[in-house]
């Protein structure tokens, strides 16, 4: 076999398995759909809608990831969230919206959706039980798939994509509950509650699984007023697969913050921020100890965030009624 012959193989060769690859997944796709998160803890709605309005401030937040840097098409998210807290009939509740848009090879997910926090206040403590409804979309770009012109490839085959397996929709759902204390935090929720089934083509459907999260973190006060710790952790599961995030963080006159995450069966997040005046700001490189790290140069993901506090617990005006004396 010459060179230009065994050039030529390998050329064919990575089509079929990409072509193939679609077809699987177009068949039924059974993969998590939520975006891996690394700061996780600075974006705690995106996977427990109980946490919106979480302190008296309204929050308006971005984060971008990009995942795998050095590989083609490789996963790309955007996350948009907006959250505060509100009174109403005496007591406190909280709202929340999101919008993501993450992109996986040739397919693209959007996922829109409005929560709602009800509060319930223990002495210092707050229990807070929230519920997120939206709309979840696939979309796919047919047009990508690039077919070599040669004898031994169809473009006609019935088994790629066509033009008609493109874009649809599905009602979606999440519940979630936390525990809110003076210097800790636990929640627990599942997102994607109803398991909706995307339907693409007569053929297609895309299966978005039930997931499962578990978070905690700790706020540790050391003898040095001007440091602090924090250890939280994050477990992801759609009972198939399971990802573990812990994290240890300090944070330095409450403005700077650094520390690393060990994720499970992946590697080492290495993680950096700053907080000033109103705005959070963050950052993370992934370095995977995967096979992955053989063709990725890591992963990038930034962080920001503005907050106006609100008042919400200002005392009431006394009013005084006049009262006749007859």
């Amino acid at each position: 076999m010459t060179f230009k012959q065994y050039t030529i193989y390998l050329m064919q060769l990575r089509t079929l398995i990409l072509l193939f690859s679609v077809c699987m997944c177009f068949a039924e796709v059974h993969a998590q759909w939520d975006t891996q998160i690394s700061q996780y803890w600075r974006i705690k709605t995106y996977y427990n809608p109980s946490f919106a309005g979480e302190i008296d401030s309204l929050h308006v937040g971005g984060l971008h990831r990009q995942q795998w840097v050095g590989i083609d098409n490789a996963p790309k998210a955007t996350i948009i969230s907006a959250d505060m807290p509100f009174n109403f009939l005496d007591r406190k509740h909280g709202v929340g919206a999101l919008v993501v848009t993450e992109s996986k090879g040739l397919f693209k997910n959007t996922t829109m959706s409005g929560q709602y926090v009800y509060k319930k206040k223990f002495k210092k403590n707050l229990l807070n039980v929230g519920i997120q409804l939206g709309i979840a979309n696939i979309s796919f770009d047919a047009a990508g798939i690039e077919i070599p012109d040669s004898n031994d490839h169809d473009k006609g085959d019935e088994g790629i994509p066509g033009s008609d397996a493109d874009n649809s929709s599905a009602f979606d759902m999440g519940l979630g509950v936390s525990w809110i204390a003076p210097n800790y935090y636990v929640g627990f929720s599942a997102t994607h509650v109803m398991e909706p089934n995307i339907t693409l083509d007569k053929t297609r459907s895309a299966y978005i699984p039930r997931t499962f999260y578990l978070t905690g973190g700790y706020n540790i006060k050391l003898r040095n007023p001007l440091i602090e710790l924090q250890p939280s952790f994050l477990v992801k599961s759609d009972l198939v697969a399971t990802q573990i995030d812990v994290t240890a963080r300090a944070v330095y006159n409450k403005m700077f913050n650094g520390g690393i995450s060990w994720r499970k069966d992946d590697g080492f997040i290495f993680l950096l921020g700053v907080t000033f005046r109103n705005f959070d700001v963050g950052y993370a490189y992934d370095l995977s100890t995967s096979a992955i790290s053989t063709v990725s140069k890591g992963t990038h993901e930034f962080f920001v965030r503005y907050a106006m506090p609100l008042n919400l617990d200002k005392p009431k005006k006394n009013r005084r009624k006049s009262v006749r004396v007859l």
